[in-house]
Formats: structure tokens, sequence, C-alpha cells
């Protein structure tokens, strides 16, 4: 009797080892897939999280912008004496063409912190070190910002990295446009007539105390490339001399988006009441709008 080896075909073996290969080559393409999928639906969820949490904080300081202590009586360490000089630097915008777009603007903010202090936040794009493109919006805070050497030194914070793009846009009540808000107007403030003298004062004074809402334009880009070429992107920009969007070319891979967000500005929209040393109200801060 004879014993049969049984076994696979030269063929056999040869069809096999091509399926196996079409199957080795379809995960791996599958997973090189969704490896990229992943990457970049990360990259788009890191720059949301760090926009919103930025946008949180700009709307506290903007809830904050304006507010002066009832029991207010001046800080000495600015030379400050009185609520009604308090009243000259509250919120203010100056655009100096940061950014790559030549018109990031630049967000002052100020308030009292006690009967005797003052603070200043400022928001702003800069440039990373040893970068020639590359912004963050910053977040600097100083207490008692006039008060020179007796001021505390500034706190700088890298805000939001790989910021493109920051708008500031101050409205009245009635939804105008204040387009210079400025205690020292810059050149850009001067050209909406921010220097202007309307009833004795400087018309970037009288629209400081005018503000009612204040929005936000934040854009920021990806900290890797995520697009296998390189696409326009439209961002979303408030200031109406530019429109209200703009195509841009960069020429890369990156993810751009823009964040938004409306703040209606409480302490400057509604008349704040000073308290003398009795405890009784002695007025309203003049300027606030109703």
């Amino acid at each position: 009797m004879k014993n049969k080896t049984l076994g696979f075909t030269l063929t056999e073996t040869l069809v096999a080892i091509v399926i196996g290969m079409i199957s080795v080559v379809a995960a791996f393409s599958a997973y090189n897939y969704f490896n990229k999928s992943y990457a970049s639906i990360s990259q788009k969820v890191a720059i949301s999280k760090s926009a919103r949490e930025a946008l949180s904080m700009i709307v506290r300081d903007l809830r904050n912008s304006g507010y002066l202590d009832p029991n207010f009586i001046g800080s000495s360490a600015e030379g400050i004496s009185s609520w009604d000089s308090a009243q000259q630097k509250l919120i203010e915008i100056e655009s100096k063409y940061f950014g790559n777009y030549r018109q990031g603007d630049r967000l002052n903010i100020w308030y009292t912190i006690s009967p005797k202090d003052r603070k200043r936040i400022t928001y702003k794009l800069k440039k990373y070190q040893n970068s020639s493109k590359d912004y963050y919006l910053s977040r600097d805070v100083k207490i008692n910002p006039e008060g020179g050497n007796t001021s505390h030194p500034i706190v700088e914070e890298l805000f939001v990295p790989y910021v493109e793009d920051f708008q500031v846009i101050l409205k009245d009540k009635d939804g105008n446009i204040l387009g210079a808000v400025c205690h020292a107007c810059g050149a850009m403030e001067r050209s909406y007539g921010g220097n202007k003298i309307i009833n004795g004062k400087r018309k970037g004074h009288t629209n400081m105390l005018e503000v009612h809402t204040a929005e936000i334009y934040l854009t920021v880009r990806s900290p890797k490339e995520v697009y296998s070429k390189a696409r326009k992107t439209k961002i979303q920009n408030g200031e109406s001399p530019h429109g209200s969007n703009i195509t841009i070319n960069p020429g890369d891979k990156y993810h751009r988006e823009t964040f938004f967000v409306s703040v209606h500005t409480r302490n400057l929209a509604t008349p704040q009441v000073k308290i003398a040393s009795s405890g009784q109200s002695i007025g309203v801060g003049t300027g606030y709008n109703k």
C-alpha cells in the first residue's frame, strides 16, 4: 500500500502568497489613512481647545473692563487721586499691524482691584524668538501700570500659540462700530478721528465711554501641517476697512480656523455709583452709557 503525501502545489502556494500580500497592503493603507485622519483631527481639536480656553479668559477680562471700586480713593502709586482720573483709561484698542496679515490689534483693559490699586491687562501678538513669521497671543498683566518704578513688574504669558490674527471690534449700544477707542491714539486711530475734539474732549476718549459690546476674532493655526497639499483659507475678520472675511493663500498645508465671541461690557454699559466714606451714594460716573 502506497503512502500519499498531502500538500499544496506550487500554483496554490503562489496564489496564497499573492492574496496575503494584497491583504497586508490593504491593511497598511487603511492604517496609514486612519493614522493621518487621527493626526489631522488631533491638530484641529488642539487649536479649538486652546482658542476656546483663551476666549473664556478674554471674556472675563472684558467683563471686568472699566470696573471702578465704589470705595476707590485713588492710586498713589500711579498718581491718580480721584475717581474721575481713573476714568481716563478704561479700555483701548491699538492697531499697529501685528501678525502675518498686518492687521492684528492690541487690546488694553483697565480696572480696579482694590480701593487703592488698578490692574492693566494687555492682549497682543508677539513673534516667537528665532522665527520670522510665527506669532503667539500674549497676555501681559501689570498692577498700577502708570506708577513707574513703584509699579509691579509685568507678568508676560504665552497665552495662545500660533495665532495668525487677533481682531477686536468695539460697538456702542446701537451696534455702531467705534472706530477709535483710545487714550493715546496711534496713527490708525487718528485716521479714524481719534484726536478730533468734540465738546472739549477727544473723540477717542469719548468713544471709550460709549463701549457697550466687544467682538473678538481669533484666528489660530495648527502647530503641524495636516493637509496633503497647499490650500487657500478664508478667515473671519470683523474690521470694517478690510471686510468681514479674508481669503488668504499662504502656500502651506496648515489648518487655520477663526473663533469668535461677542461680550457685553457690563461695567462700561452701566453707570457706576461712587460711595462716600460715610457709605452714602454720591453720584454716578459721567460718560457711562445707559
